[in-house]
């Protein structure tokens, strides 16, 4: 990352702490249901996918209270009513402009204007309240990155919050030689970086840049193996560095509250940090809930349920492309799992989601050490600890939207998705 990034500095340089006591004070995780849109029987504008490439689709509210819902697989976005009716259809695949190549991102704003990242247009493009297209800002020399961990519209103004991929530098080399790039300048997975859209052209700028989590030397390739290498040597060390297996590495875990405050996880702790867009961390939210150190028999039973889950997709894919070469990509697997490095704890915090009313959702472990489905500490805008949604009580809500709105998806026997608007109780916004 560039220098100019500005380092996050600790609890002990200034900030202050908003204590929680440790008891949790229960709280209820049953919602009013608003309205549903989806299901077997859907009408075609809403016959979506409940994932796309293993994450959920792109979607946010405006003040209004409309839902917008990017459908990358039909290269358009829906806008839903407050009752579930449908507002508008908005895009089409096709190269011009207002149409989708490749729409990936989605960014809402409260006035109802929303930004659809499209990498096959090497653009975002701006859409007004009423869906007609307001801006077309190219990425001009800083392609966009196809592998964001998070996006999130900035609420302050027309940019995006953006969480970078994974280091790789092999394949850092690779993009440098194909498109004279240099994606090591941008943010990577502990970092974000705002993408300006005030212009034709967006402009970069770092905000944040998270706990660097301590690599052993041996775990990447240095300048001297780069410099050399042919395409084919390149490519080879990035794939060896992607199967790299790590296990409970703390991940940065966001979001951003109505006011632009960034809030984070970065640690093994129970630490939720908040800081201005490069600015220093001007309060942490605690709880007393210590992180677990990872011994030998947590070790085992995470490599353990590894192994099971490869076990899983082999009996379920082995009849698609035959039994051996899934049976020989198992066994690699499989000696990468075992040879894989552990963080020192178990990572206490799994999800961080702001409120549209300001408050803060807070997802815990679970009872095992890879659950990501624990219970959800929330806080409220004034940071103060207001209680807990037990564990299976609730899930963290797809997006929030104003007077309580959130959405939640639910699959039927069919593995059907409908989407479900509910409305959360005043304590829990």
């Amino acid at each position: 990352m560039r220098t100019a990034l500005m380092l996050v500095v600790w609890v002990g340089l200034g900030a202050t702490d908003s204590e929680a006591t440790a008891q949790d004070r229960p709280l209820a995780g049953e919602f009013e249901e608003v309205y549903r849109v989806g299901g077997l029987n859907a009408p075609t504008w809403a016959q979506f996918s409940d994932r796309w490439f293993g994450r959920a689709l792109p979607m946010g509210f405006d003040a209004a209270g409309n839902l917008h819902v990017l459908d990358p697989e039909a290269s358009q976005l829906v806008v839903i009513g407050s009752r579930g009716d449908l507002v508008r259809i908005v895009g089409r695949k096709g190269e011009g402009p207002g149409e989708f190549i490749r729409a990936i991102e989605l960014g809402v704003w409260r006035d109802g204007r929303f930004v659809v990242m499209d990498v096959g247009h090497q653009a975002f493009q701006i859409f007004g309240p009423d869906g007609g297209l307001d801006d077309f800002v190219k990425t001009g020399r800083e392609p966009i990155m196809t592998r964001f961990l998070a996006t999130r519209a900035d609420p302050r103004e027309d940019a995006m919050i953006v969480q970078g991929p994974p280091p790789n530098p092999a394949r850092w080399a690779i993009a440098e030689s194909l498109t004279g790039a240099k994606p090591e300048d941008r943010a990577d997975d502990r970092g974000l970086e705002q993408l300006n859209l005030r212009g034709d052209v967006m402009t970069v700028e770092p905000v944040l840049r998270a706990w660097r989590i301590p690599r052993d030397e041996d775990e990447w390739p240095g300048p001297e193996d780069l410099k050399d290498a042919s395409p084919s040597d390149l490519a080879r060390m990035a794939s060896e560095i992607e199967g790299m297996r790590r296990f409970l590495d703390p991940e940065l875990l966001w979001d951003i509250l109505p006011d632009g405050t960034i809030a984070y996880s970065d640690s093994s702790a129970y630490a939720i940090k908040l800081a201005r867009a490069g600015g220093p961390v001007i309060d942490v939210l605690r709880r007393p809930l210590p992180a677990e150190p990872v011994t030998p028999r947590i070790r085992s039973a995470v490599i353990a349920e590894q192994v099971r889950i490869e076990q899983e997709y082999i009996a379920e894919h082995a009849s698609l492309a035959g039994d051996t070469p899934l049976r020989e990509m198992f066994n690699e697997s499989r000696r990468q799992i075992e040879s894989g490095k552990f963080f020192a704890e178990v990572p206490v915090v799994r999800g961080v989601r702001a409120t549209w009313d300001g408050g803060l959702w807070i997802q815990r472990r679970g009872e095992e050490p890879w659950d990501n489905e624990g219970p959800i500490d929330v806080f409220g805008a004034d940071r103060q600890y207001v209680g807990t949604l037990p564990a299976g009580s609730v899930e963290m809500p797809a997006t929030f939207g104003p007077d309580g709105l959130v959405v939640f998806w639910e699959l039927d026997e069919l593995d059907v998705p409908t989407i479900v608007v509910r409305r959360l109780s005043e304590e829990v916004r």
